[in-house]
């Protein structure tokens, strides 16, 4: 069997499985919601998606402790697997449409595998990378991986949307049955990386206790990312700019991958200085966008909460990888990424309570306030690693 030798290269086909495989989730994530609602109440629709990014924080420490173990090689053929199965099982449910409670328990079961295997893809693309690369370069690594996603991402939700409304949602069970396979045959030509023979199997309490400052940094600044994905084309619709909403929301995500292309190169040596500098962009385009009296306004804050959001992601890694035994590289970043998860739930969940009472303003003006004491949280993160150096 070919093995690719030269690192970079492999790291680069690790970035590549990544984004076909997030291309495949974010597929699902547009088609079947709308799928969903043609049978069901929207609360089965949040009920469905609900459950995907349940099982995806619930698994997140088996996947890291899994990938430390036996190695993230085979962790990936496993996440890989099983958004593979939970494709196929999405095509026979588009290919037979049948609405009716039997066809939504078995569309909720391949929700919940597709959860479980994106725990496994997400930790198990970080631990591969830094064991190819190395963790002093886990800044840069974080980086690339971020914009594989947020690409992969951006393109799946507009194909799923887009089969949806002019084509065949058949289609989308092909591509999320077709990607994990390819993902699989790219994954066979990258070597794996070793395992430690002697480690001690930390736990997931451990490692909240280790990293529960980076890691609460990185959800209230996550609670931005919710605030414009879930809110942001309502926000412009209750003032009447319903015209400008897309372009609002793109310009989150053009910020945000050109911030990671601009400053990514520095993430390993950046430090709290760009940390900080990162947050208090985000926190500006938030505070704009809740003040904001015209559509224009809130395009540049979206773009700069997406631009000082980006980088946050890797500049807070790098605190809780120091911070967790080199073995457990696994779990420390399983445990971790548990908290983009969080953010988003809690944002989601916390908007659903305050806006009917105040208005869409209100989660924009919240946030805010999460990413001031996220500055704080980040002071103190960056603070203990350097006092335990000393």
């Amino acid at each position: 069997m070919i093995k690719i030798k030269n690192d970079v290269i492999a790291t680069v086909c690790i970035a590549t499985i990544l984004f076909w495989a997030v291309v495949t989730l974010g597929v699902s994530l547009a088609i079947i919601p709308l799928y969903v609602n043609i049978g069901f109440s929207s609360f089965f629709v949040g009920l469905t998606v609900g459950v995907q990014s349940l099982s995806t924080l619930l698994s997140r420490a088996f996947a890291g402790n899994y990938s430390d173990q036996y190695g993230p090689r085979k962790g990936m053929f496993i996440g890989l697997s099983m958004a593979l199965v939970s494709g196929v099982i999405c095509f026979f449910i588009f290919y037979f449409p049948l609405y009716n409670s039997i066809t939504y328990i078995i569309l909720l079961l391949s929700r919940i595998i597709m959860g479980i295997g994106e725990s496994f893809i997400f930790t198990c693309t970080g631990t591969w990378a830094i064991g190819l690369i190395g963790r002093e370069h886990a800044g840069k690594i974080m980086s690339w991986v971020g914009i594989a996603m947020f690409l992969g991402l951006s393109l799946g939700n507009y194909t799923g949307t887009y089969l949806f409304y002019n084509s065949s949602i058949i289609y989308g069970g092909l591509i999320m049955s077709f990607l994990p396979f390819i993902g699989i045959i790219i994954a066979t030509i990258v070597r794996p990386v070793p395992v430690a023979k002697e480690r001690n199997k930390n736990s997931l309490i451990f490692a909240i206790k280790r990293i529960w400052k980076p890691g609460l940094g990185f959800a209230l600044a996550n609670t931005g990312y919710a605030a414009i994905t879930t809110y942001l084309v309502l926000f412009y619709s209750s003032k009447g700019w319903e015209q400008n909403a897309a372009m609002g929301l793109a310009l989150f995500g053009i910020g945000y991958v050109f911030s990671r292309i601009t400053l990514g190169g520095f993430a390993d040596k950046a430090g709290i200085k760009m940390t900080i500098s990162s947050l208090l962009i985000e926190s500006l385009g938030l505070l704009m966008i809740g003040l904001s009296t015209s559509p224009y306004i809130a395009m540049v804050g979206s773009f700069l909460t997406g631009y000082g959001l980006s980088m946050v992601y890797p500049l807070l890694a790098l605190p809780a990888l120091k911070r967790m035994p080199k073995e457990s590289t696994g779990l420390a970043l399983s445990t971790y990424e548990s908290c983009f998860d969080i953010g988003m739930l809690s944002a989601s969940f916390i908007g659903g309570i305050i806006i009917p009472v105040f208005d869409f303003s209100s989660i924009y003006f919240l946030c805010f306030i999460f990413c001031m004491l996220s500055i704080i949280l980040s002071l103190l993160s960056y603070k203990q690693i350097k006092d335990e150096d000393i």
